[in-house]
């Protein structure tokens, strides 16, 4: 008899559920990995990209963020120090 179904007969039933379940771990597994493994390269990629961009110009992204980012502050904050 199987561990889940109490009856002879239903051993295939639990056969197929278990290999259903192996089969759903290992694509789960893969999924992830492929996940992980395409974030990694897209990463250093854009960080190479951009890093040669501004290795061959004046424009720099952090200056151009960090520029953006004090405007806006500015621009919400501006009311409150007048």
């Amino acid at each position: 008899m199987g561990r889940i179904f109490k009856t002879p007969t239903d051993d295939s039933t639990e056969a197929t559920l278990r290999a259903m379940h192996i089969a759903n771990t290992v694509d789960t597994a893969y999924e992830r990995a492929w996940g992980w493994l395409k974030a990694l390269v897209f990463s250093i990629a854009s960080a190479l990209t951009v890093s040669a961009i501004e290795f061959h110009s004046d424009w720099s992204l952090w200056d151009s963020t960090a520029q953006w980012f004090g405007e806006k502050l500015s621009n919400w904050l501006g009311g409150w120090f007048d």
